[in-house]
């Protein structure tokens, strides 16, 4: 810390406080300094305390940067200081030690909206009408809690559009000298266009409801997952459902088992398990 002061460096009058806003790990703000003595001050830090006991206050070795501060030099410096990333948004007192005297600091904390999913990308199989679970894993890294339900209908587009167009139509062109590169284009873009009709729908629920998340908290949340109606088997798809701020990505692939109609299924799953006879007698 840096040595007491006899005197207040701090320009604005006692009662006004300093403000600092920001999110919760960068709260940024500026505090206009004054040196009346008759040699140089030293500052090296300042510390930022909370005498409620409600906010968690984190050091950072740069809350000031070392500065010299000659005879009557004056100068504005930048503040920064961070509290707990939990904190809700919201307006907070504190109070700033700075050169052996403090003042009263205010500190408005803004929503941060942040959150991760794990994993990104879910693959399901090419079987309409069957129902497939998944589990994503998602952490509330902001300071506010969200809320997170059905993800509803997910779009398709086939990820060999572009392949497929520029094939059939590259094709018509093939041996001719006398075309064009702007019209080849047009002729891409054009199947492409069609192409991008063939797409299907993915039914994306949870099964637990909605499910509530906390500032720095972490759930396991199951989904349900239904191919709306069926899709060339020789393709793979793909669709983004929006979670919130960020994107889950969807992949629809072919699939090596032998196609099952949904109610045979569950006849199968329900009907009673038959013991196999022994053969032969004892030895």
């Amino acid at each position: 810390m840096s040595e007491p002061i006899p005197f207040d460096i701090v320009a604005a009058p006692e009662d006004e406080p300093l403000v600092l806003s920001g999110p919760p790990g960068d709260l940024t703000g500026r505090v206009a300094l004054h040196n009346p003595g008759d040699v140089n001050l030293v500052l090296r830090d300042a510390g930022l305390k909370d005498p409620s006991g409600v906010l968690t206050i984190l050091p950072l070795r740069h809350t000031l940067p070392a500065l010299v501060l000659r005879p009557d030099q004056g100068r504005v410096v930048p503040l920064r200081a961070a509290v707990d990333p939990a904190t809700p948004p919201g307006e907070y007192h504190a109070t700033l030690e700075l050169a052996g005297r403090s003042r009263p600091a205010v500190l408005h904390v803004v929503e941060v909206f942040d959150l991760t999913i794990r994993p990104q990308s879910l693959v399901v199989v090419n079987r309409p009408g069957r129902a497939q679970r998944k589990r994503v894993v998602v952490t509330n890294r902001g300071n506010v809690t969200f809320s997170i339900g059905d993800l509803g209908d997910v779009e398709l587009k086939d990820d060999m559009i572009w392949e497929r167009a520029v094939r059939v139509a590259v094709e018509p062109w093939a041996g001719r000298e006398d075309f064009k590169i702007e019209e080849l284009v047009v002729a891409v873009l054009r199947v492409a266009r069609d192409e991008a009709f063939r797409v299907g729908c993915l039914s994306v629920r949870s099964l637990a409801g909605q499910v509530d998340v906390a500032p720095g908290e972490t759930a396991a949340i199951d989904l349900e997952i239904t191919l709306r109606e069926a899709l060339p088997s020789n393709g793979r798809y793909r669709g983004r459902a929006a979670l919130l701020t960020q994107d889950l990505e969807l992949v629809v692939v072919s699939s090596s088992e032998p196609a099952v109609p949904a109610e045979k299924a569950e006849k199968a799953a329900a009907a009673p398990k038959k013991t196999p006879k022994r053969q032969g007698g004892p030895t």
